[in-house]
């Protein structure tokens, strides 16, 4: 099963914070109606697809797809779990057709796939023995597999959005907005439709998101502050503003040591794995943090975990920043290399924009970093900012 996360990260820059959970900032698209239609549109945006005189409409629950006799693939776990806001690629049968459909989840809390929805189909009859005058596949529009040429779904659907011409097949992509399209695929052989893929990403009416638990995760449950900073670099003991830290930290944390948040309605939440930006006020001094649920379920806002803090030579001094290894603004660039190749760390010297990144491994590299900047008109050796990022919890 091929996962993928999706709007949540494709959209965050988009994000504001509300009661009841974040919201885009675009407007979004009307709901989708998951009724199954008795009869097939004549709109390719109605994302309906007409397979043995049963018409889908997409997304549809997947029960009520499973309803119609298609059977998962014996490749794909029926137990596995999509967390919000991601989709997953697995395949159905049904007879002598096999589709891919891309399951989503588009609540708030991490589900079992055989309660998410079904979001889109792909079917692909170019490499299979799929006879069409016995599977009449039909789209809007009267446009059939195996037989519509591509002068017909011009004449039915207009231009398409964008083509692509492949050494045997003339790709036709139709795009109503971000995860809502339609590949067709012609076939150069006999110039005859064989290939199709819909996609529509909306929240039908009446989608139930799901409910925000309100007890306090495990993860946030462990937190423990450290007694005091670590000398080893790269470790996840920080002192800002005067308080001691480990990285990543609960919002809780740092509302215990007297931040307070700005602008977050009662009740405002993260959805499981997702990331909120938010305003945070201490002794007249206001930052802005993003911060991460991470973990599977939406939970409030305080259950969220900073994981990234930072200071520069401009911010007011009470922003004090001292990381593990005593490393603070003003830390020597050659020494911190060295400190980074006594450890077998990882780092990456860009002089032109002047940012020194010290990590573990590559792998790693995402995970747990720190970033150093150099004001090269002040000067190229001493730190004139610092930036720890830490994603990893405590095990």
């Amino acid at each position: 099963m091929k996962r993928k996360k999706w709007m949540g990260i494709l959209l965050a820059g988009m994000m504001t914070l509300c009661a009841g959970g974040t919201v885009w900032a675009a407007e979004a698209p009307e709901a989708a109606d998951q009724s199954s239609p008795a009869e097939l549109s004549k709109d390719l945006y109605s994302f309906q697809l007409e397979y043995d005189g049963i018409v889908y409409q997409f997304p549809m629950a997947y029960e009520d797809f499973t309803a119609q006799g298609w059977q998962l693939s014996e490749y794909d776990d029926p137990e596995q779990t999509l967390t919000a806001n991601s989709y997953a690629s697995v395949g159905f049968v049904k007879g002598e057709l096999s589709v891919s459909a891309d399951i989503v989840n588009l609540g708030i809390n991490e589900m079992p796939i055989t309660q998410c929805l079904i979001g889109g189909l792909s079917i692909d009859g170019s490499y299979t023995d799929i006879d069409f005058t016995q599977n009449i596949i039909r789209l809007p529009g009267d446009i059939t597999m195996g037989q519509s040429t591509q002068e017909d779904i011009k004449a039915a659907y207009g231009e398409p959005s964008d083509t692509y011409e492949g050494d045997n097949y003339v790709k036709m992509d139709y795009e109503m907005d971000l995860y809502q399209d339609a590949s067709l695929y012609v076939y150069k052989d006999d110039n005859t439709l064989k290939q199709v893929s819909l996609r529509n990403f909306i929240e039908p009416e009446g989608f139930d998101q799901g409910t925000v638990s309100e007890e306090i995760p495990a993860e946030v449950s462990a937190y423990t502050a450290p007694a005091e900073i670590s000398t080893e670099l790269l470790d996840p003991a920080v002192e800002y503003f005067g308080d001691l830290y480990t990285l990543p930290a609960p919002v809780s944390a740092f509302e215990a040591n007297g931040w307070t948040m700005l602008d977050v309605e009662e009740g405002a939440f993260a959805e499981g794995g997702g990331l909120v930006f938010i305003d945070m006020m201490k002794e007249n001094q206001t930052m802005r943090f993003s911060v991460y649920n991470l973990t599977e379920n939406a939970t409030a806002i305080e259950n969220c975990f900073v994981t990234e803090l930072s200071q520069a030579a401009y911010d007011p001094e009470v922003l004090s920043l001292r990381l593990s290894g005593d490393i603070a603004l003003g830390a020597d660039k050659a020494e911190l290399i060295a400190l980074a190749e006594e450890k077998g760390f990882l780092y990456e010297d860009d002089t032109e924009n002047g940012y020194l990144t010290i990590y573990k491994t590559e792998e790693t590299k995402l995970d747990t970093s720190l970033e150093v900047w150099f004001n090269k008109e002040e000067s190229e050796t001493a730190a004139a900012g610092i930036t720890y990022h830490n994603e990893i919890l405590p095990q």
